[in-house]
């Protein structure tokens, strides 16, 4: 057999076994990342993503959660802080989006992102953001209408939008409702794909409907 070709067999297998272990790596670690709600643990989970990412560098879904993590501790603090969450998120998702353009889950965390942007200072950058936010929801629907995230995200958008504004709980639900609907028929593809959101969007429907 010619060297090259053993080279190549040699690298193909090599290549194999290391989607394995990222495949195996993000099965044990998506499920407690759908869960965490602590910023010691997202922290960790973030950690451990992007040590992911960085040992597997064309997995996108790698980059994804370790930009969701950091995404998620952003909605865990205040202030200056959240660009800095946000800022190290970004990073990742681009790497994410190289790898995999026009992808609906991407487009929907740029949207997530940017909302979670907003909460620096609502007043100064609520236009602005929330404009950024909702032309990324519609890309993510337009990728994918049947993704519930996009949905989800837009009734946040409502949900935290002072009603002179033209926000409120109220105007929400639709949105809400929506999402809920599309969770009831989506399938993750692979099992590990993006599949967060439903008991978010469970509680903020429960509490918009006592309004």
């Amino acid at each position: 057999m010619p060297k090259q070709t053993i080279s190549t067999l040699i690298l193909m297998a090599c290549l194999t076994l290391a989607y394995a272990q990222t495949d195996s790596l993000l099965s044990k670690r998506v499920p407690i990342l759908d869960t965490a709600r602590s910023a010691t643990t997202l922290q960790q989970l973030a950690n451990e993503f992007e040590r992911i990412a960085l040992a597997d560098e064309g997995s996108w879904l790698a980059h994804y959660y370790t930009a969701y993590a950091y995404v998620e501790l952003a909605y865990q603090t205040k202030g200056d802080q959240i660009d800095t969450y946000c800022d190290q998120a970004e990073i990742y998702l681009k790497n994410a989006e190289k790898l995999q353009p026009a992808h609906t889950e991407i487009y929907a965390l740029y949207a997530y992102l940017y909302g979670a942007r907003v909460n620096v200072n609502p007043m100064l950058r609520g236009a602005k953001m929330g404009t950024q936010s909702e032309q990324y929801i519609n890309l993510a629907i337009k990728a994918n209408p049947d993704n519930p995230r996009p949905y989800l995200i837009r009734g946040m958008g409502k949900y935290y939008t002072p009603k002179i504004f033209g926000g409120g709980k109220e105007k929400a639900i639709p949105f809400l409702e929506e999402a809920l609907e599309k969770f009831s028929t989506f399938k993750p593809q692979p099992p590990y794909a993006p599949n967060w959101g439903k008991p978010l969007t469970e509680r903020l429907l429960q509490d918009s409907r006592k309004e």
